[in-house]
């Protein structure tokens, strides 16, 4: 579903590598909030270059996500949204709530040398 692809004292990133759907999202939440029970702090970045769908139950978990993490004073990102989604998102007033960024913002939050790993 994810791999995580940076963890450092104040950011975790993880790029999605399936559509967030359905069949997945409630596994997806469990596997997730596990994982981040000590991500106080810490700005977390979902990369959806790889995706293609988010469905509905996708975007509920994302709000639940993003939810959790303010209860952590934690902040979630997304980035590399696909101009389908990023449409569907604009509709649904999503850009609200969520801090979407382009690729060329993550300058403005990790390092020349955290940006390179990620590649």
């Amino acid at each position: 579903m994810i791999n995580q692809l940076l963890n450092t004292n104040k950011i975790v990133y993880y790029r999605f590598i399936e559509d967030l759907k359905m069949e997945n999202s409630i596994i997806f939440y469990e596997n997730f909030t596990k994982e981040a029970e000590n991500f106080y702090g810490k700005l977390i970045f979902f990369d959806f270059s790889k995706l293609n769908f988010v469905d509905s139950s996708g975007i509920g978990t994302l709000l639940r996500i993003s939810d959790y993490l303010k209860g952590k004073n934690s902040k979630l990102f997304i980035v590399g949204i696909n101009k389908s989604m990023s449409s569907v998102f604009r509709l649904a007033g999503l850009h609200q709530i969520f801090n979407i960024l382009e690729n060329n913002e993550l300058n403005s939050y990790l390092t020349k040398e955290e940006l390179e790993k990620l590649m």
